[in-house]
């Protein structure tokens, strides 16, 4: 029968399956316990998918050879196949005992400990791969993935060079040297690397996946979504390049189309809290604040610890003006994880070669920009509104220059309600010390600029939370107006620097600093119409402007009647002297509107269609400032009609 057995391997080595099969099974007739028969027919069983059948066979042929390596491998390779992870590494590992320059097992032992998430011991797995087989690009290249995974980049792209050395045009080590080049912060490179894996593998779904990743990431949306449909167009049922889709056309301010490819995925994957997550906050920005609430309670549902789900879900409820169950959400914003969500995600969606393959790795899908978060304050008790008698308090912004004007507001509240001895040190960004000094002066304030040595303190309290503190409600914002003034030497220095009273002068602030989809932001050509008024001199607020602007203005008609202060506004005092001068401003969503309304100044707010949760939803009213007027797009994007709402109402004012 011994001619039987080649005959049937000579066939098998020769792709003749179903001869090879019955040669096997006709040697096995005749001696059952024929070794390398119930081996070959087992490595044939596990070829056609038939894995359990193939380890039952292997497994016969290893009780009877217990010390023939391969045999040993080849366990482990059909335990693999199976899902029995440690019983594969348990037979790679009795492998090397028997030979421990088995090249082969040593690869195998590593991509089994990559599949359970052992990534040091697979990378000295790999290692000693490639120490016994230096020219196997693979070798490098799952090492690199090892070294990846963790977290030594610099070394994971080393690895994916060597692969690439040996083996050019290798469009796995492409991809993979692009993800460790994304890690260490070279998203130019990553991007090469991604589109050279497709130039040699134009039908790589990681690949494009990865690349359109990166685009989104860096702001690329048109080219990202192009991407994201390139991979799924190879693979259709591919939930992370469904979200990523989504969030690209989200980005360029498409949300109603990136709805349907959120709900596609969470479709195919129920449990994507990140895609609830990216459709709760596409149905905020198209005003569906009720199906936002859902999308976000979903998103909990499956994920309770997620930060970002909790932080959208309360700038719904305080849009909607419920302060009661909006603000204690609200401080999920000062979560550790709400600033770490970005990289939370896993490896969703990765795409993973069969074992003793290369493995090519796929990209997480990105989160939104986290919020930012208050300065560390270890060791030290937050107030939530108990008494204070004796102690000290120290308040601190924690966001923007707009957050800080507006809820100032709230630390005289603080005060009135501190007992005697109670002391109230306030922590500001330096450019508006010289603004609030007086009014803290009167208030007996300890007022302190960022950076500036901490006095100590007993109790601390972020400066957004005090409304919490505080019990505010919708009803019971305070509004004592004004609440900031110009200090008397900045009023001084600008007397008369303004012009005459002949004209009108209206203070104009256009943009604001430019974020992540940012959408407070319109074109200088989108304010022809207010340039157009008769009668009006318009002062620049903005204290930066860029070239394109500069010379846009230098070669307006109307250039005389628009008057920059650029490089003459120091700080925030200098602006509010300013404003305190003139008729009215009119303002984007940026601390200048915040600053005007402080000072009580007539203020038309334009605004886009999803705005920031403090200016609410349907009024064209604000608790915060009595004299403001809300302009709200009509719908998303539509700069050019708010405009021209504010310059009707400044020609009949």
């Amino acid at each position: 029968m011994e001619q039987v057995f080649v005959r049937a391997y000579a066939a098998h080595r020769d792709g003749r399956l179903d001869d090879a099969e019955r040669g096997y099974r006709a040697t096995l007739a005749a001696d059952p316990v024929h070794v390398d028969a119930l081996h070959m027919l087992g490595v044939l069983r596990h070829q056609q998918g038939q894995h359990a059948e193939a380890a039952d066979l292997v497994r016969r042929a290893v009780d009877l050879r217990p010390d023939d390596a391969a045999l040993q491998l080849n366990l482990g390779n059909a335990l693999k196949a199976l899902g029995e992870l440690e019983g594969a590494i348990e037979r790679f590992r009795n492998a090397l005992t028997l030979a421990p320059a088995f090249a082969l097992a040593h690869y195998n032992l590593g991509n089994a400990y990559a599949a359970v998430g052992r990534h040091e011991d697979a990378m000295y797995a790999f290692g000693h791969a490639v120490r016994l087989q230096p020219g196997d690009a693979s070798s490098h290249n799952n090492l690199g993935n090892a070294l990846h995974a963790l977290g030594r980049h610099a070394e994971a792209a080393e690895a994916f060079r060597r692969a690439l050395k040996i083996r050019p045009g290798h469009a796995g080590a492409h991809n993979n040297l692009g993800m460790a080049l994304n890690a260490l912060g070279d998203c130019t490179g990553a991007v090469e690397q991604f589109q050279k894996a497709l130039r040699f593998q134009p039908r790589f779904v990681a690949a494009h996946f990865n690349l359109a990743n990166t685009l989104d990431a860096t702001g690329y949306h048109a080219q990202a979504a192009a991407g994201f449909d390139a991979a799924l167009a190879l693979q259709p049922q591919f939930p992370p390049a469904l979200f990523g889709l989504g969030n690209a056309l989200a980005a360029l301010g498409r949300h109603e189309e990136a709805l349907g490819y959120y709900e596609r995925a969470i479709g195919l994957d129920p449990k994507f809290a990140l895609a609830w997550l990216a459709l709760g906050t596409a149905q905020h920005a198209l005003g569906r604040h009720a199906a936002a609430l859902r999308a976000f309670d979903e998103a909990l549902r499956v994920r309770p610890d997620l930060a970002a789900a909790h932080l959208n879900r309360a700038l719904v409820l305080l849009t909607l003006g419920d302060f009661r169950r909006g603000l204690a959400a609200y401080e999920w914003r000062l979560d550790p994880a709400a600033r770490e969500s970005a990289g939370d995600l896993g490896i969703a969606g990765a795409i993973h070669a069969a074992l003793a393959t290369d493995i090519t790795m796929a990209a997480a899908p990105h989160a939104a920009n986290p919020p930012a978060s208050t300065p560390s304050l270890a060791g030290v008790p937050r107030w939530r509104g108990e008494p204070l008698a004796g102690r000290t308090l120290l308040i601190h912004a924690e966001q923007g220059f707009g957050d800080t004007l507006q809820f100032v507001r709230f630390v005289p509240n603080v005060v009135a309600l501190a007992h005697s001895g109670a002391r109230i040190v306030l922590e500001v960004q330096a450019s508006l010390v010289p603004l609030i000094a007086p009014a803290a002066h009167v208030a007996r304030i300890t007022l302190i600029a960022q950076g500036a040595p901490r006095p100590a303190a007993d109790l601390h309290c972020p400066l957004l939370s005090l409304p919490l503190a505080l019990g505010t409600t919708y009803e019971t914002v305070p509004a004592p107006m004004p609440y900031l003034s110009a200090p008397p030497a900045y009023r001084r220095k600008w007397r008369g620097s303004l012009g005459g009273q002949a004209r009108r002068k209206i203070g104009l602030a256009w943009s604001g600093r430019i974020q992540k989809h940012e959408n407070r932001s319109l074109p200088l050509a989108a304010l022809e119409p207010l340039f157009a008024l008769e009668g009006i001199d318009w002062i620049v607020l903005q204290p930066h402007l860029s070239e394109a602007e500069h010379a846009a203005l230098d070669a307006h008609p109307r250039a005389r009647a628009i008057h920059r202060l650029e490089g003459k506004l120091d700080d925030f005092a200098d602006t509010a002297a300013v404003i305190e001068r003139l008729d009215a401003v009119v303002s984007i969503d940026t601390s200048i509107a915040h600053l005007a309304g402080a000072l009580n100044a007539k203020l038309w707010l334009m605004l886009p269609f999803a705005a920031d949760w403090r200016w609410f939803a349907d009024t064209d009213a604000s608790p915060w400032y009595p004299r403001a007027r809300l302009v709200r797009q009509p719908r998303p994007g539509a700069w050019d009609e708010v405009v021209a709402q504010v310059a009707a109402a400044l020609r009949e004012a």
